[in-house]
Parts: structure tokens; sequence; C-alpha cells
């Protein structure tokens, strides 16, 4: 089987257990985020991401999640000799399993297990055929696993902090140094 194929069945999976659960009576239901911080291996740069979940059970649950990632002129994939990158923003789309490890009434660990696609749209300075200056935009496309971990602290009932660190496998390792803050989505918030 391929990985394509794979990777889509597993989200499929895991999007119709994340639906089947939603009516659960978890005391988290559902939770929103939004981290900064920073990207590291094609360089140092900034990242911005956003996450929506919804609790399995009390030690899992499923997060979709959404990076944004200027890494200026690294790239991806690799490149021909004669070019160079002149801007490059890497968007990783993810499905992720928080394996979640409450240890006190406002601390709870987490692991990272997911998945994700790594979108880069790249604008490449080059020379064509005739030793002209050409600007080109192209976009690349690859898999990626997501694994690492964190801690949510609870400030309050229903928000607190999240630091997290991700590293992000696919053709360059990727290390994300994230904090932000999370609300808790109440039990018939849609």
């Amino acid at each position: 089987m391929s990985q394509g194929r794979f990777a889509w069945r597993a989200t499929m999976i895991m999007a119709v257990a994340i639906a089947a659960h939603a009516q659960s009576g978890d005391p988290d239901p559902g939770e929103l985020a939004v981290l900064g911080g920073g990207t590291f291996g094609a360089g140092t740069h900034g990242a911005v991401a956003g996450s929506a979940g919804l609790a399995i059970s009390r030690y899992g649950m499923g997060m979709f999640n959404f990076t944004f990632m200027p890494i200026g002129n690294h790239t991806i994939q690799p490149w021909p000799d004669r070019s160079t990158v002149d801007r490059s923003f890497v968007y990783d789309f993810g499905v992720d399993f928080h394996i979640r490890i409450p240890i006190r009434h406002r601390w709870a660990p987490y692991a990272i297990v997911g998945g994700g696609l790594l979108w880069d749209t790249v604008r490449q300075n080059t020379v064509n055929f005739r030793d002209t200056p050409v600007v080109r935009h192209y976009d690349q496309f690859n898999g990626a696993l997501h694994t690492g971990g964190g801690v949510r602290y609870y400030v309050g009932e229903s928000w607190g902090i999240r630091p997290e660190v991700k590293v992000i496998v696919s053709k360059q390792i990727y290390t994300q140094v994230m904090m932000g803050f999370f609300y808790v989505t109440p039990a018939g918030w849609p």
C-alpha cells in the first residue's frame, strides 16, 4: 500500500473515531489553540500555528493543525545548481493525535503522533537558455510525519498555556519550538 493511501485511510479512521466520540460527555470535549515560535532545520525561522481538536478520551485527543513557516531561501526539495530561491513559504496541514498524561489538576503533558502534508510555495530566480534572468513560481508537496511532545497548563478552568516541541520528518527534518494559548470548548459547542 502506498504512503498516500495509508495516510488517507489513517486520516479517515481518525476523523470517524473523533466524530463518533464527540458526544462522549468528556469534561474537556474539544480545544482551540494558537501558537507561535521558531522552526529549526532549514535555517532558523519563525512559525505560527493553529489547531482544533476533539477529545477521544481523557488520555487522547485528535487534532487538526495548520502551521505557517517562512523558510527564506530554503525549500523542502532540492533545486538545480543554477538557480536561487528568493522566497519560500511552507504550510503544514496535519492530523495529529495527542496522548495525554494528566498528572495533576492543572498539568497535562502529552506526546504527539501524526502526519501531515507540507506545501511549499517557492519564488525562484534563475536564468533561461539565453542567460536572461527569469522569475518562476513553483509549488512543492511532501508528506510528513509528526512527533514530539508538550504540556498543557490550565491557568483557568477553560484556558491555559501550551508549550510544545514538534519534530516534522519529511525530506528534511524540522524542529519546532512553540508556545501559545488554548481554549477548552464547552460540551454543546458546535
